[in-house]
């Protein structure tokens, strides 16, 4: 589900623009993924400084700052180049070839309209912060500002170039003409009396803004930083240079330095022959089952899961594995591909992941807490998918054994060295050993030393090429992460929180209604936002109306996560599932009809963790009471 189709150049002018834009587009990622390798050495001297004379060097956060702002926004905008944004095309897809040329180039106006707004509101930001220096480096404050300047505008830029490359003369000036006549008339209004005096109706334009943007193509983060220029641009609640300041503070995080680590740590294990350990493990462990190799996917993206932390990392990794197997054992591609979605729906609480870092640092709760509290949930869900599994293929073909290289007993302990990694994170952030940047980056030396070292899959300086492409990908999280920021505070500064609590308690029923009500409303804006997105704008709105309400707070984390994480891997619209879809080969209306018997299994175990707080609460009871 990309945000737009690769960009074929055409002869003359154009040809030497994509040539330039491309140049540029390598530097910009050589720049974010220096970064990252930067910050990675800094993590890992300070881990040593510590270890060694006590404590790390006082400047590491103030270095780490600058780094995520780099992969952020420099990293974000190739990432945007290269079509990695998340955006959904359902409806579009269906138009005709005519309509979908106009929505695609107004969604480009758009893009570049909206990063020059904010990349010159950011100069301001810029001019105001740069003569605070930081206390230990003394360096300017401005420094982190500049990325989010040179970001959005290379964002611009490579807008620019799709719409001179990927589109007709004709569609570019007639959309141009009509997105820059809607520019005009929300200039003239701004700060309209209508809508400073009505915020009710500015909330709820915005929101609608936001959800036809992102139905009609535009990528989420994109959409999101569209609708917030447009609501600020027609009210009064705050001025424009506060969507820069969001975004910035929003990638401010020390913790989100674990975020590309635990991504680049994935990539490292997915091309190293580590994600074949565990699958041949999975086997191993399953044996002869009726619907053996569909149990095998479930086992093995829990496994996965644990060294990723990524589902889109999961799936990528998993299903090429097994694609061949499934084929040639005579399982539809549908299986395979629904299986795929539900598992890496499931996947989301097992640690290290991503979306339990983010929740961390957007709420109180504690990381370590929510790694241990997320294991015993998703073996439920998986229980509850293999039982599916059973059930479905009790009666079903007699398929055959899956052959496992070397023999099933040699597959167990090429896994120990793997496993190993997931449960010392684990426990090293929640006794406190490490923090999760630490802990993520150990795991990136970890990968390096067993996929290159230990394992011999790939040489040494192949890190350094994959490196480039975590930049990508954690700069394209990051950046969601920023407009997200920007998206939540405005959505808090209209008073949405306060809606929220007039909604939930008119429902009435108490703290059950509201657990329920609140499943459906995230598994619905899961599948619409896909989830880290829709994380960070709704989980600081609605735990503390949870926790008033007298729920645990780490109890209605993991059901956020997992309602959001089942919502993204449902159809029609959870970008998870067309992604699923894709790696197993399957076709889209085949998948969603076999989806349909997991797709209910996984609502009804959410709702079932959501009513029984043990399943969550029993693990870190358990690890405290030991502490």
């Amino acid at each position: 589900m990309n945000s737009a189709t690769a960009i074929v150049p055409r002869r003359g002018v154009t040809q030497t623009l994509a040539r330039l834009v491309h140049g540029v587009n390598v530097l910009a990622t050589v720049t974010a993924a220096t970064a990252l390798l930067v910050e990675l050495a800094v993590v890992l001297v300070s881990i040593t400084g510590r270890t060694v004379v006590g404590h790390g060097p006082l400047w590491s956060d103030e270095a780490s700052r600058l780094a995520l702002s780099i992969i952020a926004f420099i990293g974000g905008a190739a990432a945007y180049r290269g079509a990695h944004h998340t955006a959904i095309r359902l409806i579009t897809d269906r138009m005709s070839r005519t309509m979908r040329q106009a929505v695609g180039a107004g969604i480009e106006w758009l893009v570049l309209i909206v990063t020059v707004i904010t990349a010159w509101q950011s100069v301001g930001l810029l001019t105001a912060s740069w003569d605070n220096v930081t206390p230990i480096l003394q360096i300017s404050t401005g420094w982190t500002t500049l990325p989010v300047t040179f970001g959005l505008l290379l964002i611009a830029l490579f807008a620019l170039e799709r719409l001179v490359i990927g589109y007709s003369w004709r569609t570019v000036l007639a959309t141009g003409a009509v997105v820059g006549l809607g520019t005009a008339l929300a200039a003239m209004e701004a700060g309209a009396s209508m809508f400073a005096d009505n915020p009710g109706s500015a909330l709820t334009g915005m929101i609608v803004l936001f959800f036809g943007a992102i139905l009609l193509g535009m990528p989420v983060s994109f959409g999101m930083l569209f609708a917030t220029v447009a609501y600020l641009d027609l009210t009064d609640v705050s001025p424009l240079v506060a969507v820069p300041q969001a975004m910035v503070d929003g990638t401010g995080n020390f913790i989100l330095l674990a975020l590309p680590f635990f991504i680049f740590a994935g990539l490292i294990m997915e091309r190293g022959g580590i994600s074949l350990r565990l699958v041949r493990f999975a086997m191993a462990i399953i044996g002869k089952m009726k619907g053996g190799l569909l149990q095998v996917v479930v086992v093995t993206i829990f496994l996965v899961s644990g060294v990723s932390g990524s589902k889109v990392a999961d799936v990528a990794a998993v299903g090429p594995v097994v694609r061949r197997e499934l084929k040639r054992q005579g399982y539809r591609e549908a299986e395979g591909a629904a299986v795929l979605a539900a598992s890496a729906a499931m996947g989301e609480t097992i640690p290290p992941s991503i979306a339990m870092l983010v929740l961390g640092s957007v709420t109180p709760i504690s990381i370590g807490t929510l790694f241990i509290a997320g294991i015993l949930p998703a073996m439920v869900i998986a229980l509850c998918l293999m039982g599916l599994i059973y059930i479905l293929n009790r009666r079903g073909p007699d398929r055959g054994d899956f052959r496992i290289e070397g023999g099933r007993l040699r597959a167990i302990p090429g896994a120990i060295l793997p496993l190993i990694m997931p449960v010392a994170m684990v426990m090293g952030i929640k006794f406190g050993i490490a923090t999760p940047t630490e802990a993520s980056s150990l795991a990136v030396v970890y990968g390096v030393v067993l996929s290159a070292l230990i394992y011999r899959a790939m040489p040494v300086r192949t890190v350094l090429g994959l490196a480039g492409e975590c930049a990508n990908s954690a700069g394209m999280v990051l950046f969601v992460l920023a407009s997200a920021s920007a998206f939540a505070w405005v959505l808090t500064a209209a008073n949405l929180p306060q809606a929220l609590v007039v909604l939930l308690g008119a429902m009435g029923g108490g703290q059950w209604a509201f657990m329920a009500g609140s499943v459906v409303l995230l598994i619905v804006i899961g599948s619409l936002l896909e989830g880290l997105p829709a994380l960070i704008i709704l989980a600081p709105l609605l735990l503390p109306i949870a926790v008033h309400m007298g729920v645990d707070a780490v109890q209605y984390g993991i059901v956020l996560i997992l309602a959001m994480g089942v919502g993204a891997f449902l159809p029609p619209i959870g970008v998870g599932f067309y992604v699923s879809a894709a790696v197993a080969g399957a076709d889209i209306e085949s998948t969603a009809r076999t989806m349909i018997p997991y797709a209910v299994v996984l609502v009804l175990a959410v709702l079932l963790i959501a009513f029984v707080p043990d399943i969550t609460l029993i693990l870190p009871r358990l690890v405290e009471g030991h502490g």
